[in-house]
């Protein structure tokens, strides 16, 4: 089973929170687990090194007055945030928490208003990506910062080949039931072009000591040279990418992907 849940928040006080907020989202997360299911709380924090869940950045519905890096938030102000899992114990996890339940992020304390959660099997969501026609272009809005890890480096770099076989190690590591080969993804992906883009990249700072080179925007990826089988291989990666995130960090809220057909 794999899912997402959408969380609407508001705030009970006033507070400073940074706009790349994602390490206090990933413990916010982590204090929820330990509330609904302490065991399950220490396996995936203790244990896990591939953490199998996303977390969002804190997404604001209307404009909040903001000091440097900082939302200056006040009482009231609402939130949306979306947590993805990848495996079944942890979606019931996050779905066992009920609106009214009241959780921190650094000095902030916020309460859930509404959840829509979207959940499905693992062959289910397979087959439905299945039924979607052959597309010759893939369209990339990578909504937070996605950034990969080349020997010693962070690279920046909306690249295919680093792209998918990120999403082939991720899909591997959940173990989704269909196989897909790492090094066969690499190979095929140096054959797609980027045909248009338009972002930035620049280093994003997680906290005050730690930073990481990232770009994010839209990018349209070119899919002719692949047949058509291949091609619905690199829709189903595309498409699990909105569950697994790309890159690295995607625990603590980098590499939020949404993803379009054409």
């Amino acid at each position: 089973m794999i899912g997402a849940v959408n969380y609407k928040l508001a705030a009970l006080n006033s507070a400073r929170v940074p706009f790349i907020n994602g390490r206090l989202m990933h413990a916010a997360f982590f204090k929820i687990l330990h509330a609904v299911n302490p065991a399950l709380e220490n396996f995936v924090h203790e244990k896990l090194n591939i953490k199998p869940f996303t977390v969002s950045f804190l997404d604001p519905l209307k404009k909040i007055s903001s000091f440097e890096n900082n939302w200056n938030v006040r009482r009231g102000d609402k939130f949306f945030w979306r947590v993805t899992a990848l495996n079944e114990e942890i979606l019931n996890a996050v779905l066992e928490i009920s609106e009214g339940y009241e959780m921190q992020v650094g000095e902030l304390i916020l309460t859930i208003e509404e959840i829509s959660p979207v959940a499905m099997s693992e062959e289910n969501f397979i087959s439905t990506v299945k039924k979607i026609p052959a597309a010759d272009e893939l369209e990339f809005e990578f909504v937070t910062p996605v950034s990969f890890r080349i020997d010693n480096f962070d690279a920046p770099y909306p690249r295919a080949d680093l792209i998918f076989p990120s999403l082939a190690d991720k899909w591997a590591q959940v173990q989704m039931p269909a196989t897909v080969d790492k090094k066969f993804i690499k190979e095929l992906a140096a054959k797609i072009r980027l045909t248009e883009w338009q972002g930035r990249s620049k280093k994003f700072y997680l906290a005050h000591d730690r930073g990481t080179l990232a770009f994010w925007g839209n990018f349209c990826y070119n899919l002719t040279e692949l047949n058509s089988d291949v091609q619905k291989v690199f829709m189903l990666l595309a498409k699990f990418g909105e569950f697994s995130g790309v890159g690295r960090l995607c625990a603590q809220g980098l590499g939020q992907t949404r993803v379009k057909f054409s």
